[in-house]
């Protein structure tokens, strides 16, 4: 007897930001995620999300910051098109950072991907020779 039944797929998607600090690197990696979300050039900045975070290493840090993000792009039903990193360092043994995001309410056409999550799995956080490097798992 022939059958058949439709099982949930699953896609990820990885990539790797760069800059010369670790802010322009986390930057560069929210514009990889908000990318991957939506088309960002059809996304206004009419709307505005203030992220603060802190961790205890520099890989928990993106995850927190990129999972605020897309938290606040489900909760206010946005698209956010552009981050900047406003405060970054370390105090008592714990590494913080705050920034603002911008976007402005979904629309049909701008949108591309559902991100369901910012993942721990293949995360990476390396400077080299003044270079910093960044990848990211996102869960599709």
């Amino acid at each position: 007897m022939k059958s058949h039944k439709f099982l949930e797929h699953t896609a990820d998607v990885l990539f790797e930001a760069s800059g010369d600090s670790f802010e322009e690197a986390l930057e560069a990696s929210a514009d990889a995620f908000f990318e991957t979300a939506c088309d960002v050039k059809k996304v206004g900045k009419d709307k505005e999300v203030e992220v603060k975070e802190k961790a205890g290493n520099l890989e928990d840090l993106v995850i927190f910051v990129l999972s605020d993000l897309l938290s606040e792009m489900d909760a206010q039903e946005i698209f956010l098109g552009k981050f900047k990193v406003e405060k970054f360092g370390k105090k008592d043994g714990e590494f913080f950072l705050e920034g603002k995001a911008w976007g402005a309410d979904k629309t049909v056409d701008a949108g591309k991907a559902l991100v369901k999550a910012v993942t721990h799995g293949m995360m990476k956080v390396e400077e080299k020779n003044g270079k910093w490097k960044i990848r990211v798992l996102l869960d599709i």
